[in-house]
């Protein structure tokens, strides 16, 4: 088993090298190109944010909204493969309370519907905590989660929202990447929630506090839900042998990890 461990895991770590972005134009050196504005279905339109070359994140160019007086958002489609590992990453500033703005995405069938995936709602379409509000921040911070395609998925809706009273809400250097993860790897989120990834003892050790645990396989079935203290164990003896991705939060961050068990 060790052996396929190695092997596994080097070959992780060279799909992950070679990701490919799937966002078209993700920071905005092109305008607005490839982003539409979100159809809320009611109420106000949702409208694009404005291109501005004050301070980016990267490059020239980033986007903002200027103290908007209603919730609005925008988008892009990304054809997706069931099944397959997703690396979603983006960098912000919002400032206010903590609810001024939102990752929100979803998968969509081939008719365009919603596809609510395992504990998935329409209020939460990919299950938190990879949807939620945006920690406050003045400085340029990351946000990033991993998630699974289910069956029959052929898109993901990738939309970001900023709301009412919110001073400014600004976006750049938007990422979607394939892959399956390395053992252990983290990305890009510098809190490490696992700490032996390579579980042999029917043991996941947890190295932080870490809510709303998740444990799934790698198709994207949820097999194990908790909560866990640091240096707490979650039992996973029920589980079969191989891989899975174990998503919680830790310090209100998502973090995402793989672990092998043998």
């Amino acid at each position: 088993m060790k052996k396929i461990f190695t092997i596994l895991g080097v070959v992780a770590v060279a799909a992950f090298a070679n990701a490919q972005n799937l966002i078209t134009n993700p920071g905005f050196e092109n305008g607005t190109t490839g982003w539409t504005a979100t159809n809320p279905g009611s109420g106000a339109a949702y409208y694009l944010p404005t291109v501005t070359t004050t301070a980016p994140h990267g490059g020239v160019n980033s986007v903002q909204y200027d103290m908007p007086t209603a919730t609005t958002g925008f988008e892009q489609n990304i054809n997706v493969t069931p099944g397959a590992t997703y690396t979603i990453s983006f960098w912000y500033k919002a400032s206010g309370d903590d609810t001024d703005a939102r990752i929100w995405a979803n998968y969509l069938d081939s008719a365009g519907g919603a596809i609510y995936q395992n504990s998935a709602t329409a209020s939460d379409p990919l299950r938190g905590p990879n949807n939620g509000y945006l920690t406050s921040s003045t400085a340029w911070t990351q946000h990033s989660v991993t998630v699974v395609a289910p069956a029959n998925v052929v898109s993901l809706k990738l939309q970001v929202r900023a709301y009412n009273n919110a001073t400014v809400v600004a976006f750049d250097d938007f990422s979607v990447t394939t892959g399956t993860l390395a053992v252990g790897e983290v990305l890009p989120s510098k809190y490490r929630m696992i700490k032996n990834t390579f579980v042999k003892n029917d043991e996941i050790t947890f190295g932080a506090d870490a809510k709303d645990v998740k444990v799934y396989t790698l198709t994207g079935q949820l097999v194990k839900t908790a909560s866990v203290k640091a240096n707490g164990t979650l039992n996973i003896a029920e589980l079969a042998e191989g891989n899975y991705i174990v998503t919680g939060t830790v310090n209100n961050q998502a973090v995402s990890q793989k672990i092998l068990k043998d």
